[in-house]
């Protein structure tokens, strides 16, 4: 069956010209500035209107929060000029969709009255009483240093496109640059008859530019028939997963492989006199490690998330909620090194792309106390991680607990299969 569909191409990316670099640098500034220009709105109201711990952010149109032309005209420089006027519109009219996003994501929490750690242990240590800025959620400003450098422009009348390799992206009126060319190392080519939506560049802590390309095109789906071939997958921290048929995905620990390193080129920077050439240059090499880092988890789990996908029709993965997990002392550090929250988002679009099915068994399953053979609920296992292996006081059966937890997840996916739940929909 034919589908349109919509897939992202990264590509590393060298702007053609000096005036290019550094109209790309002033579109990720705007995108700062208009973010932060709300902030600061938003800070000022609930100031003025004592805000209450605990109570959701007001509306947009509550606030009376000015329109993106409004901050455009405020945003001026020494020689009163409009500097916002001279780089992409979308630029400043994403950093308002975000910052909306970022409001309802601490509306959502905001009943829980959680302040960061980092400010728990200020008022610990130098007492210094938290404010509302201080809730954790509450959107704040983005600095230069330690944000992340990107911005969004989208398609309109085909003034995105590519020419020999060079991505053309459209400029601003007033912009001086009207050429804004970026020269693509094209590793991949872009699927035949594809359109392109929009067009994320970004730029990485050495200086180097990454564009994602989000293109839509038709794509045939295969039918994946009555058989069913399933699989149930169960976090493990110290195999990543264990599987339902006893298999161990064994992540490598990247990160812990290369602490040792990590530490010592730390150390050099620690000791040189920060803004100077040795400590920049230092800098960009700690900066590559971690790059390298994270460019190596992010390949073995798109590797074994593409394997998964190809052999099997449905996967089932509990929903956990691994920010709860991040903040644990214990687990926190192992849970950040091998991204398994990267791992179910890339495992679940390419079985989509296939025409397969990816589940997340709800939290109230208890895929860890039920026995896989009978479905007694052994209540003993909650919370109590040191318990890996069990016998059944109904039936006797000897279990693996991260074993005996994959084969529910699997039983799990099996009646949904039964039931034909899902021969149109997918769950997530």
């Amino acid at each position: 069956m034919l589908r349109l569909v919509n897939r992202g191409y990264v590509y590393r990316a060298i702007p053609i010209s000096h005036e290019v670099d550094t109209y790309l640098r002033q579109c990720f500034g705007a995108d700062r500035k208009m973010y932060n220009l709300h902030v600061a709105y938003l800070y000022d109201y609930l100031e003025k209107n004592e805000y209450h711990i605990g109570d959701k952010l007001p509306s947009f149109k509550k606030m009376a929060m000015p329109t993106v032309a409004a901050f455009k005209k405020q945003a001026v420089n020494d020689d009163q000029l409009a500097y916002l006027y001279l780089v992409d519109a979308f630029a400043s009219n994403e950093a308002k969709q975000h910052f909306n996003k970022a409001v309802k994501a601490f509306n959502a929490i905001a009943h829980q009255k959680q302040y960061k750690k980092s400010f728990l242990k200020r008022q610990k240590t130098l007492g210094i009483q938290p404010t509302f800025r201080d809730l954790k959620g509450m959107p704040k400003f983005h600095g230069r240093k330690g944000s992340k450098a990107s911005y969004t422009t989208f398609n309109q009348n085909g003034n995105i496109y590519i020419e020999d390799d060079i991505l053309y992206l459209p400029s601003a009126q007033k912009a001086t640059v009207k050429d804004v060319g970026l020269k693509l190392q094209t590793h991949r080519p872009l699927p035949q008859g594809c359109k392109i939506k929009n067009v994320t560049v970004k730029m990485n802590i050495k200086g180097q530019f990454d564009v994602s390309i989000c293109v839509e095109f038709l794509k045939e789906i295969p039918s994946i028939g009555s058989s069913a071939c399933i699989l149930g997958l169960d976090y493990s921290q110290s195999h990543f997963f264990v599987d339902s048929e006893g298999k161990k995905a064994n992540y490598p620990h990247y990160y812990r492989k290369m602490s040792e390193r990590l530490v010592k080129e730390q150390r050099l920077l620690s000791r040189k006199v920060k803004g100077s050439h040795r400590w920049e240059k230092q800098r960009l090499i700690v900066s590559s490690i971690h790059q390298k880092l994270a460019n190596q988890r992010k390949d073995w789990l798109h590797k074994k998330a593409y394997a998964l996908a190809n052999r099997y029709n449905m996967i089932i993965i509990e929903d956990l909620d691994l920010r709860a997990l991040a903040q644990s002392k214990r687990y926190g550090k192992n849970l950040h090194d091998n991204g398994f929250g990267n791992f179910r988002l890339y495992i679940k679009y390419k079985l989509e792309q296939q025409g397969k099915y990816f589940v997340k068994a709800p939290k109230t399953f208890a895929s860890t106390q039920l026995c896989s053979n009978c479905g007694y609920k052994h209540t003993e296992l909650k919370g109590n991680v040191t318990i890996r292996e069990w016998d059944c006081p109904c039936c006797n059966v000897h279990h693996n607990r991260d074993i005996n937890a994959a084969l529910n997840l699997k039983n799990y996916g099996e009646e949904y299969w039964k039931n034909n739940i899902l021969p149109n929909i997918f769950v997530a």
